[in-house]
């Protein structure tokens, strides 16, 4: 019975029939499933409720939060050289420190989705995952510091 969600295996709760090598060193040793015996269907349906609970808990904070900061604008300054070659660029950790400077919105940088570093002065749109459903954007403002 798995008790962590493993991608191509199942949801927790779930009850799996998994090779013998895979369960033993894999998922036993990392907690991920237990050895179903008596009186797992139980605790597999509590499992099931528990993560389904959670599930829609972290989605109602991630939608109030998205609430809160969607299209906010955050200013953040880039050194520039001469001809505007820019030292440096805007990453995830940037702008995860200006949202907390400018409106003391906490955000774990990893929730923040910039494909590339923004290396280029002006208005970027940067889009925010704060839950698998819920997704935010922020208007950011890059401006040269001199």
């Amino acid at each position: 019975m798995l008790t962590k969600d493993v991608e191509s295996v199942g949801k927790a709760g779930d009850i799996k029939e998994v090779a013998d090598g895979y369960g033993r060193n894999y998922l036993l040793p990392r907690k991920l499933a237990v050895i179903a015996g008596r009186g797992v269907e139980a605790e597999g349906k509590r499992l099931r409720e528990a993560v389904a609970k959670r599930e829609t808990k972290d989605r109602t904070e991630a939608q109030a939060l998205a609430d809160e900061i969607g299209n906010k604008t955050v200013v953040v300054r880039l050194k520039m050289g001469s001809e505007d070659k820019a030292f440096g660029s805007i990453t995830n950790q940037d702008v995860a420190a200006a949202l907390k400077a400018q409106h003391r919105v906490d955000i774990d940088r990893h929730k923040i989705d910039i494909k590339e570093p923004i290396k280029t002065l002006g208005e970027h749109q940067v889009p925010l995952r704060l839950h698998r459903d819920v997704t935010a954007h922020v208007n950011l403002i890059v401006t040269q510091d001199r």
